[in-house]
């Protein structure tokens, strides 16, 4: 026995090793996965809500991640994906203010015993149906049905909803919840449940196992939240509008167009097509002028004109401008002006020293020419090398002989230097060279008004006047009737720009006659094509940037999100699924099932299989379990009870697998079987009920009865609550311990219950209903009374055993009035259990009448036991 203590420990300690080494494997795991995935992890872990807000945010993760960014996010410390989300134990208190849910009447309620086990049980069509169908609804499960209102009823506006009281951990809860539509979560969400939907689905498809430890319920909602930010991503593509350019027809052959016809999210906008200046604008205007050959002849003869007659008028002004040398006219000027002092100071000194003779005789040219003639004989033929010039101390008068000396010396020096000095040369010489390059200037070959009638519509009136004002200035300085005012004009004379103006023309007009002359010829018309083509495509990308950029970015942001899609794929999650799986799932399941089938039917051949997982989940299938190894479908092999009892034995493995004592409900868990397989289920049930709450709907009274006897043999805690169909709806709370317990107490208390209806309305539908469930309820009780009272017991309906002993012995004094009073009883009373014809009452006996008859009973139950005492 030790061994076996000590191996079982081993066995635990060696699976929580083996427990832990799968968590710290998946902590692993998940830190290399996306960082959606962690935070979302991370929040399921936390008990925080993933929603349409939330999804967004991990698409926008994605996006992040797929530019080879890290976003901000959430993720779990090392220990905690090991942490388990589970309360300690949930019990199921009602179920009440039912509104809208099929035929179930608003004042449908069922109450449960908080633990051991609470049957609801009803005849066909009495609402269990209806209680089910909200408890799968609000459970979860993946076989629930659609509530439907009554149909059978008018419509209503109504909502379906319910309210559920429960007890967590000690904690009493209440909600009320909405039935129109799938519950995410719900206080019963914890619930196992099991009917005839679930039933087939374990025998014929595969499935999950509802409980799983909270790491696989974090995997599957990992897997939902991946779809969910998947499709929230194609929601965002589909959402882009502008993914293609509409490029014109008449671009699509284009080369310069090829960028734009192949579009996509590296496509840069060429820098010629997001610049359109003036430049362009022009060229996009000559460009057809030119291609115009008539258009481009006449052209060429204008242009030729204007430049005929620009020519000579722009050579004239070059001319004048090498004339026109502004720093040899102020040369020359100075020149003229240094001449000229000189010359006044030359005068101011003859005048100081002639005699009156000479100044007399000063404007005289003979007077003037003799001295000039006496100076060149005195030079020539006087002058003795080495001897005094020509007025010089110790000279001679060529004319006179006289030698000269003193104050004549000295006049003949003044006169000399007057006449014959350099000053007056210098002078003469810069006045001709000052007027020599004034003539230069003003002596062109046009005029003022030449020039102006010939530039009129060639120029601009600001340089047609610029030109003006030159020839208008070399017109005043001919006419300038002394060297300053020469001076004065022809510094003012500014050629330069004048012939700026009229060479920047003649360029114009040669590069455009180069132009046109080149737009005739062939080849240069085919370049031109060209280059308007592009230039007009360039203008149209140019007017379209915006949308083409819009349509750039759109196509990134496309390429973005489909790049963002490659996080999102579950087949890891279902990988990973799969590894914990084997460790923390299948072996124990597997395990379980067979236990549970070797309860229930250790006969049958079925063994419970793992299907292949999808989206972090690991289904599950059963198979038959064959020596020859040929594939079966376990409905092609079992019967009907045997398919039944094996999904009991499943749904068994699977709840039994939670460590949360959480409520089990069963619909009809021995539909289809025999006495055998009933009691197993039976016992199965009542085992499970003395940890956890067990909730079982059954029409079977001899389920009832089974549970009933197996509950007060186990000492398990049983509640009862019995429904029927009423003419307001279903779910009716029922007479209850009809069909065990004290049958006299039974039949009082349906007295007492006569007390109350004699209270109500003789003429309403209640006072009808409630008479007839009366009658009904009497009967029953009759019919136990064959079992319980006139037989003593010995032989039960709903009971496999028949005990004899001590009772048989006394069947012989049942007497002919006993049997007469059941059989009147029944035959009375059997009126209500049966059809009858529709113009028939309902019911024909008055209350005073059938409480009168329950009291006659009573009495004869009373008489009978103490007879049989004897």
């Amino acid at each position: 026995m030790l061994a076996d203590i000590s191996k079982k420990a081993g066995a635990v300690e060696s699976e929580k090793t083996t427990s832990d080494a799968a968590y710290i494997q998946f902590g692993e795991w998940l830190r290399g996965q996306p960082y959606w995935l962690q935070d979302a992890a991370w929040r399921i872990y936390n008990g925080k809500e993933i929603d349409a807000d939330q999804i967004e945010v991990y698409a926008s993760m994605c996006v992040t991640q797929a530019k080879k960014k890290v976003p901000a996010y959430n993720h779990l410390n090392e220990g905690e994906a090991a942490q388990k989300k589970r309360s300690e134990k949930v019990s199921v208190l009602s179920m009440s203010d039912i509104v809208g849910v099929n035929a179930l009447t608003d004042k449908a309620r069922l109450d449960f015993s908080v633990d051991g086990v609470s049957v609801i049980y009803g005849l066909n069509g009495a609402g269990k149906s209806g209680f089910m169908r909200i408890f799968k609804e609000l459970s979860g499960s993946p076989y629930e049905e659609p509530i439907q209102p009554n149909v059978y009823k008018k419509a209503v506006s109504a909502t379906a909803s319910c309210r559920v009281v429960v007890m967590q951990d000690g904690e009493q809860k209440e909600a009320t919840y909405n039935l129109s539509g799938k519950q995410k979560t719900s206080l019963l969400s914890v619930c196992d449940v099991f009917d005839t939907r679930i039933s087939s689905a374990y025998i014929a498809a595969t499935n999950n196992v509802s409980y799983q430890p909270f790491v696989f319920t974090v995997l599957t909602e990992l897997a939902g939240v991946a779809d969910r930010v998947s499709k929230h991503l194609e929601v965002q593509k589909k959402a882009i509008a502008e993914k293609s350019i509409d490029l014109p027809d008449e671009f699509a052959s284009f080369e310069c167009a090829k960028w734009i016809r192949d579009i996509a999210c590296e496509t840069v906008i060429p820098p010629e097509c997001l610049v359109w200046n003036e430049e362009k604008h022009s060229k996009l205007t000559e460009i057809p002028k030119l291609l115009d050959t008539e258009r481009v002849k006449e052209k060429l003869d204008v242009v030729a004109t204007n430049l005929r007659v620009l020519a000579p008028i722009l050579t004239d002004l070059q001319a004048a401008n090498i004339a026109c040398d502004q720093q040899k006219i102020s040369e020359a000027y100075q020149q003229y002006v240094t001449a000229k002092k000189e010359l006044d100071a030359a005068q101011k000194l003859f005048g100081e020293n002639a005699d009156e003779y000479d100044k007399i005789s000063i404007d005289s040219k003979d007077w003037k020419s003799l001295w000039n003639t006496a100076k060149v004989y005195y030079e020539a033929v006087l002058f003795e090398n080495g001897g005094p010039h020509f007025s010089e101390n110790g000279s001679i008068c060529p004319l006179c002989h006289q030698i000269i000396n003193d104050n004549v010396q000295k006049r003949f020096a003044n006169v000399n230097e007057y006449i014959n000095g350099t000053c007056n040369i210098n002078f003469a010489n810069a006045r001709k060279a000052f007027e020599s390059i004034c003539e230069n200037l003003y002596t062109r070959t046009y005029s003022e008004a030449q020039v102006k009638h010939t530039f009129e519509g060639i120029l601009t009136e600001k340089e047609l006047t610029s030109i003006i004002a030159v020839y208008k200035a070399l017109g005043d300085l001919k006419s300038a009737d002394n060297i300053d005012t020469c001076y004065t004009i022809a510094g003012s004379v500014v050629l330069k720009d004048a012939i700026s103006i009229l060479s920047k023309i003649k360029d114009t007009y040669d590069a455009e006659k180069g132009n046109l002359t080149n737009a005739l010829n062939d080849e240069k018309k085919a370049e031109l094509k060209m280059q308007f083509d592009m230039l007009k495509f360039q203008k149209w990308a140019f007017d379209n940037r915006q949308i083409i950029q819009r349509v750039i970015s759109n196509l990134c942001s496309i390429a973005d999100l489909n790049n963002a899609k490659q996080y999102l794929t579950t087949n890891k999650i279902t990988a990973e699924a799969n590894k914990l799986a084997e460790v923390l799932i299948t072996a124990a399941y597997i395990e379980r099932f067979t236990s549970e089938l070797s309860k229930l039917a250790p006969g049958i051949k079925v063994k419970l299989e793992k299907a292949p997982s999808q989206k972090g989940n690991s289904p599950y299938k059963v198979s038959i379990d064959t020596d020859s190894g040929k594939k079966c479908k376990p409905g092609d092999i079992l019967s009907e009870g045997e398919q039944r009892i094996v999904a009991l034995a499943a749904f068994f493995a699977d709840a039994t697998g939670r460590d949360e004592l959480t409520p089990i409900i069963i619909d009809d868990p021995i539909s289809s079987l025999d006495l055998n397989y009933e009691e197993s289920a039976t016992k199965r049930i009542i085992e499970l009920a003395k940890c956890r709450q067990v909730i079982v709907f059954t029409h079977r009274i001899s389920l009832l009865v089974g549970i009933s006897d197996a509950c007060e043999t186990n000492g398990v805690l049983l509640k009862e609550n019995h429904i029927r169909s009423g003419i307001k709806g279903k779910g009716l709370p029922d007479f209850e311990d009809l069909y065990h317990g004290k049958l006299v107490s039974q039949l009082n208390g349906l007295r007492n219950k006569i007390s109350q209806i004699k209270k109500k309305d003789t003429d309403s539908e209640e006072y009808r209903d409630a008479l007839e469930r009366i009658c009904q309820q009497f009967r029953i009780c009759v019919e136990r009374s064959v079992e319980d009272e006139l037989l003593l017991g010995m032989v039960h309906r709903f009971k496999r055993r028949i005990m004899t002993s001590g009772i048989i012995m006394k069947m012989p004094n049942i007497a002919v009035e006993d049997c007469r009073m059941v059989d009147d009883m029944m035959s009375k009373y059997s009126f209500v259990e049966h059809s009858q014809p529709t113009d028939s009452q309902l019911v024909q006996f008055s209350i005073d009448e059938i409480d009168k008859d329950i009291e006659l009973y009573v009495k004869w139950i009373t008489d009978y036991r103490k007879k049989m005492k004897k």
